[in-house]
C-alpha cells in the first residue's frame, strides 16, 4: 500500500517482519542461497538498526562497499547535486563529472596506468580489464590463483577458483590457477621464507605444462579475501610480477575490496612496490553505490583500441557515479593523511592477537588495515579447520549487535567503516570476547534462546 502524497511511493512499514520475510519468500528468487533473516531499516555511519530497531556495529562494510561508512552525508550530497545536471545520459557521452573523474584516479595511480574505462560492478570491472589484455596482445589463455574471488559474470567466473564456481557447467577454457600463497596451509607443504615463493613457480611451470597458446593475464587480489583473507607474503607480488613479464603476461591486480586507503595505502598494491599492467576497482570506489573502474597502461590501451575492444553496457560514463566518485577520492585521500586505516587496523589486530592467546580455537589472526581475518580452529596443535566454531560464534556477535561475515567456511573476515570509532573497536572486542566466553561454555552459542540487545 502506497501512500500517493510520496512520490517515492514509500511509506513507513505497517507490516511486521515476519508477514513481509513471507513476501519475500515468496516474490524472491534465491539468486545465492537464503536471504539473511535481517531486515534493514536504516543505517549511518557504522551502525545499521533493523525494523525492531535493534542497533548493529556492521564490521562488514555492506559487503566492503561502505567504506566510509554508511550514508556519509558527501554522497548524499554528490547524488542530490547530479539532478541539477544529470544523472544517467549514454555510455556513448561524456561529461565534465566522467572527464574530471578519470583525470583524478589516474592522478592517485602510478604514471605507467593512463587510460581509464568507467563501469557499475566488480564483474564488469574483472570482464574488461581481460578482456583488454586479450585484445591487447592477440593471447586468450589467462591464469587466476586458487581461493580467488573476481565476480560471478562468465569471464570473472572462470578466474574465481571457489566452490561457488560448481554447478553451472564448463567454464571458459584456457583458464589455469596457481596456488594460492596461503602460508597458514601451505598448499605445497612448504614454510615462507624458505620455500622460495614455490607456490609461484610451480604454478607457472604447471601453467607452462598445461597452455596450448600464450597467456594473456594473470589475474590476483592483492589480499585474497573472500577466499580465506590470505595476505601474500613479503615480495610474493614482485615475483610474480618477475615471472609474468618473463612470459610477456599482462598483470592485473584486484583492488575490488582493498583499495582507496582499505589497507592503510590508497592501494594495496604500493606497500609490494609493484605496478600493475591493468588495475581493477570496484566495490571501494562506489561506497555503495554502482560504480567501478578499469585503470590500464598506454600500450595497453593503444593495442587494444588499434585491435577493436568493445564493451558496453548501459550504465557505463554515468554522470552521478562520477560525482560519487569524486566524492569517495576525496575522502579516501583525506583518510590516507590521517593514516585512519592503519591506526585503527592496529588497534583492532592487537585486540585480535590478545584474543587469540587465550584460546585455542584462534589459529591465526592476519590481514592489514582494516581488512582483517580470523581462522577458527579445533585447536593450535592440528589446526583442523572448524567452521561450525566461526559460523557459531559469529551468529552469538550478531545477537549481541555486531555483524561480522563468515569466508571461506572457517574464517572471519573483519572490516569495518574506516571511520570506526576507538569505542566501536572495543565494544566490538568486547562483544567477540564474551561470544568466545559463551562457546566455550556451551560449545553452540547460536542454539541459546537469547533475545536481540536493544541499544
Amino acid at each position: 500500500m502506497s501512500d500517493t502524497t510520496n512520490p517515492s511511493g514509500w511509506t513507513k512499514p505497517t507490516i511486521d517482519s515476519t508477514a513481509l520475510l513471507e513476501v519475500a519468500d515468496r516474490s524472491l528468487l534465491r539468486h545465492a542461497g537464503p536471504f539473511d533473516g535481517l531486515l534493514v531499516e536504516r543505517a549511518s555511519g557504522t551502525n545499521i538498526w533493523d525494523r525492531e530497531g535493534n542497533r548493529y556495529l556492521d564490521f562488514t562494510s555492506g559487503q566492503l562497499c561502505a567504506t566510509f561508512g554508511h550514508n556519509p552525508v558527501e554522497l548524499r550530497d554528490a547524488i542530490l547535486s547530479s539532478f541539477d545536471r544529470a544523472v544517467h545520459s549514454s555510455s556513448l557521452l561524456l561529461s565534465e563529472e566522467v572527464i574530471r573523474l578519470a583525470e583524478r584516479l589516474l592522478e592517485l595511480l602510478p604514471p605507467a596506468l593512463s587510460k581509464v574505462v568507467l563501469l557499475s560492478t566488480g564483474s564488469e570491472a574483472t570482464e574488461v580489464g581481460l578482456r583488454a589484455a586479450k585484445t591487447a596482445t592477440g593471447r586468450w589463455e589467462t591464469i587466476g590463483v586458487s581461493r580467488s574471488y573476481h565476480g560471478h559474470t562468465a569471464g570473472a567466473a572462470a578466474v574465481t577458483f571457489l566452490p561457488r564456481r560448481q554447478g553451472s557447467g564448463p567454464s571458459q577454457p584456457g583458464v589455469h590457477a596457481i596456488p594460492a600463497p596461503y602460508c597458514f596451509r601451505c598448499p605445497l607443504g612448504a614454510s615462507y621464507p624458505e620455500c622460495g615463493f614455490a607456490c609461484v613457480d610451480v604454478g607457472m611451470a604447471t601453467v607452462d605444462a598445461q597452455r596450448t597458446s600464450e597467456i594473456a593475464a594473470c589475474i590476483i587480489e592483492p589480499v585474497l579475501s573472500t577466499g580465506g583473507m590470505i595476505e601474500p607474503p613479503d615480495g610474493y607480488l614482485a615475483r610474480l610480477r618477475d615471472r609474468c613479464d618473463e612470459r610477456g603476461i599482462q598483470l592485473i591486480l584486484d583492488e575490488a575490496q582493498t583499495g582507496l586507503g582499505r589497507t592503510g595505502d590508497m592501494f594495496a598494491f604500493e606497500s609490494a612496490g609493484v605496478v600493475p599492467d591493468i588495475v581493477a576497482l570496484s566495490k571501494t570506489l562506489g561506497g555503495g553505490f554502482p560504480l567501478a573502474a578499469v585503470a590500464v597502461t598506454d600500450t595497453i590501451a593503444e593495442e587494444a583500441e588499434r585491435n577493436g575492444l568493445r564493451f558496453l553496457t548501459s550504465h557505463m560514463n554515468e554522470p552521478s557515479m562520477a560525482l560519487i566518485g569524486l566524492a569517495m577520492l576525496s575522502l579516501a585521500e583525506e583518510h590516507v593523511r590521517r593514516g585512519s586505516a592503519a591506526k585503527q587496523g592496529m588497534r583492532l589486530r592487537t585486540a585480535l592477537t590478545n584474543l587469540l592467546d587465550d584460546t585455542e580455537i584462534i589459529g591465526d589472526v592476519r590481514g592489514r588495515g582494516l581488512l582483517l581475518g580470523v581462522e577458527f580452529v579445533t585447536d593450535r596443535t592440528s589446526l583442523k579447520p572448524d567452521p561450525e566454531a566461526a559460523t557459531s560464534i559469529a551468529a552469538a556477535c550478531r545477537r549481541r549487535g555486531l555483524l561480522i561475515q563468515v569466508v571461506a567456511g572457517n574464517v572471519w573476515r573483519i572490516a569495518p567503516p574506516i571511520t570506526v570509532t576507538d569505542d566501536e573497536v572495543d565494544h566490538a572486542v568486547s562483544i567477540i570476547r564474551n561470544s568466545l566466553v559463551e562457546h566455550e561454555r556451551y560449545g553452540t552459542p547460536d542454539r541459546i534462546n537469547r533475545p536481540l540487545v536493544r541499544r
